[in-house]
């Protein structure tokens, strides 16, 4: 058990292998891309390349505007997917395809499943497949990751 801010109690579980189906779904997670979360991503993530926060730049370039890079990425899906299985669930692989640009004012609508389930060399192991949309192109972005459960 956990407290919040609030003193509230809260459990984190992660799930059971043994309870967990190939074709099961993953949730759906909403996430506006704001300016504020456009900024926290180039400075946290040092990326300062103009086509992440300058909106003019990112423009004359071909983009419909500023919008979030690689890491961004890498961080929302591994969220996504500890979020699901909890909090003891280990990320073993991740690999996803950026089909489209989201950007400042989209906001980004996951949707995933288990692709897979099976053993290997000792490990219980999920395949992962999960999707972001946006207001302007679903399969903006498509991730598959392997996850252990313990």
């Amino acid at each position: 058990m956990a407290k919040d801010s609030t003193g509230s109690e809260t459990s984190f579980k992660t799930l059971d292998w043994n309870d967990v189906q190939e074709g099961d779904e993953l949730g759906s997670l909403s996430f506006p891309i704001t300016m504020r979360t456009l900024m926290i991503d180039v400075s946290g993530t040092r990326d300062l390349y103009p086509i992440h926060h300058d909106r003019e730049f990112a423009k004359k370039n071909g983009a419909r505007d500023i919008f979030v890079n690689t890491m961004f990425y890498e961080g929302l899906f591994g969220r996504i997917a500890t979020d699901w299985a909890g909090p003891e669930a280990f990320l073993r692989k991740l690999r996803f395809a950026m089909k489209g640009p989201n950007c400042l004012g989209d906001t980004i609508t996951s949707r995933g499943w288990v692709a897979r389930k099976y053993q290997q060399d000792g490990q219980d192991l999920l395949d992962l497949e999960i999707h972001l949309d946006n207001e302007v192109e679903k399969d903006a972005t498509i991730a598959n990751l392997t996850i252990e459960l313990p």
